[in-house]
């Protein structure tokens, strides 16, 4: 490897730190967030890798996106996007709760 590959590696390697710290920031939508059918006043954050909603009462759940609208929350549970969802986001579990968000 010559000189100038040597100097060139840092580099490449911060550019290419950089673009995917970049891609990965999440933006933050304020809205209505429900656990079945009880809404509260909440943040959702959301980039390519999770999903995070911030209640109004101090309640903040991170679910980690795996592909094919399935979800899954801090202490296992498995969600999955509802198919009829025409707006914002709506998750169900197997259990029959669902976690849903729509922006003001």
């Amino acid at each position: 490897m010559t000189f100038r590959h040597r100097a060139f590696l840092p580099t490449a390697f911060f550019a290419a730190v950089l673009s995917l710290s970049t891609t990965a920031q999440a933006v933050e939508y304020q809205g209505t967030c429900y656990f079945n059918s009880k809404g509260m006043p909440c943040s959702v954050s959301q980039n390519p890798f999770t999903l995070t909603m911030r209640w109004s009462d101090g309640v903040t759940e991170t679910y980690s996106h795996q592909g094919n609208g399935v979800f899954v929350d801090e202490r296992g549970g498995i969600w999955k996007s509802h198919p009829d969802a025409t707006k914002g986001i709506l998750l169900q579990h197997k259990n029959g709760n669902t976690v849903g968000f729509i922006e003001n």
